[in-house]
């Protein structure tokens, strides 16, 4: 990305720096839809209540309207410099100081996990605000410092990281809680990422090389007006429907049918990220090999393929066929994951990519929102069935509006 006099950053330092960005958010991601919707669970809290921690999400899904500020502020208006490690170092630090003061006021007694739910919810809320905020830095970070035939394995270390975070975040934290307490689960996620936060604070962010850029000021408009950009948006909302109905769902529906907690923290914890590294490997090989929108539709239909499976049997079948399916899922969400982030970072501007990767981040991010508060009132009135039914028939949906939109273009 740089004229060759200016240092290059090397893959294996681009590739650090993305595990340790990419780690924190998915902590702070699955800490909030998973972890948190399971210990409720446990202690007696309705689902209906569960289902506002899609609030959480809120943050991500707002975050396009203040990423061309933050877009400005990382690639200033002429001048060669990019700021991207001091934004996304500051926001890692602040998110350590809040885990830290969560970790002692529930030490110390003020703040307790179903008394202080609400209290909960907006100490998190601020949190993920936090983090959403880094992320238009880390996006443009990754879109800038991967080539294009990197993106494959870029987008692998990408969601790969995201599944230690889902580790750490979910699985790991419920074990820890079991274990050991709460204040103890808060307290080794904020040591966990102050050490992400190293390989980004040793690396030195290579300016840009071209000076022709240095007019172009980032914006919403410009992102909106480009048609590639609009129909990929459309794509990716229709391929994320499924993920986004069952994802929060996943805990609570182990818990109803008779998973412990413990149970459940190993699934979100090794299993899950055991069969999510393999997906994510398995999808940085299938992007090298079916191009763009192809991979895309070969990872819906296998998500087609469990999603059937999980609603035909949810009823029926012992815990661990039923665990095993939701493994299954997992993985597939891996791949699905690496082959959309491969797609969207081709489309995403090199004069914005900040703005332009938020954009669909955040529209996947409110999709999350609309989706969780839907799947919570599904699973409630209607049944678990009735929510992983719904998610099948999106992913249907959305392979015909792919095939379609690409047949067109051809």
């Amino acid at each position: 990305m740089s004229n060759h006099h200016f240092t290059v950053l090397s893959i294996k330092q681009v590739l650090l720096a993305i595990v340790g960005i990419y780690t924190t958010q998915t902590i702070i991601t699955s800490l909030t839809t998973q972890a948190l919707p399971t210990l409720w669970r446990d202690a007696g809290v309705s689902l209906q209540f569960i289902g506002l921690t899609a609030l959480l999400w809120i943050p991500w899904g707002l975050r396009f309207l203040w990423s061309p500020l933050m877009e400005r502020w990382r690639l200033p208006e002429n001048q060669l410099i990019r700021r991207s490690r001091g934004l996304i170092l500051t926001g890692q630090w602040l998110i350590v100081s809040l885990f830290l003061l969560i970790s002692l006021l529930v030490w110390w007694g003020i703040l307790e996990l179903s008394q202080s739910a609400v209290v909960f919810l907006t100490i998190l809320l601020f949190t993920a605000l936090v983090a959403a905020t880094t992320d238009i830095a880390s996006d443009g970070f990754t879109v800038e410092q991967l080539a294009e035939q990197q993106r494959g394995w870029g987008n692998t270390a990408q969601v790969g990281s995201s599944y230690l975070g889902a580790m750490l975040g979910s699985g790991g934290f419920l074990l820890i809680c079991v274990h050991w307490d709460l204040a103890t689960a808060f307290l080794l996620l904020a040591l966990i990422i102050l050490l992400l936060s190293v390989p980004m604070f040793l690396l030195r962010e290579p300016p840009r090389s071209s000076t022709a850029i240095l007019t172009h000021r980032p914006s919403l408009k410009y992102a909106w007006s480009r048609a590639t950009i609009r129909i990929s948006l459309v794509l990716m909302l229709l391929s994320s429907v499924g993920i986004r109905l069952t994802l929060g769902m996943f805990g609570p529906f182990l818990i109803d049918k008779g998973a412990s907690l413990s149970d459940v923290g190993w699934l979100f914890g090794s299993l899950n990220i055991t069969v999510g590294f393999m997906g994510a490997i398995l999808g940085g090989i299938l992007v090298q090999t079916k191009p763009s929108w192809q991979a895309v539709i070969i990872a819906l239909a296998i998500e087609l393929v469990v999603l059937f499976a999980l609603t035909l049997l949810a009823d029926s079948v012992s815990l661990s066929i039923l665990m095993f399916l939701i493994s299954l899922m997992f993985a597939v969400f891996s791949v699905l994951w690496v082959a959309l982030y491969s797609v969207l970072m081709s489309v995403a501007s090199p004069l914005q990519s900040g703005v332009d990767f938020t954009l669909f981040q955040s529209a996947d991010a409110l999709l999350a929102v609309l989706a969780g508060l839907l799947a919570g009132s599904l699973a409630q009135y209607l049944g678990y069935t009735a929510c992983f039914g719904l998610a099948a028939v999106s992913v249907v949906v959305a392979i015909g509006a792919i095939i379609y939109q690409t047949k067109r273009v051809a």
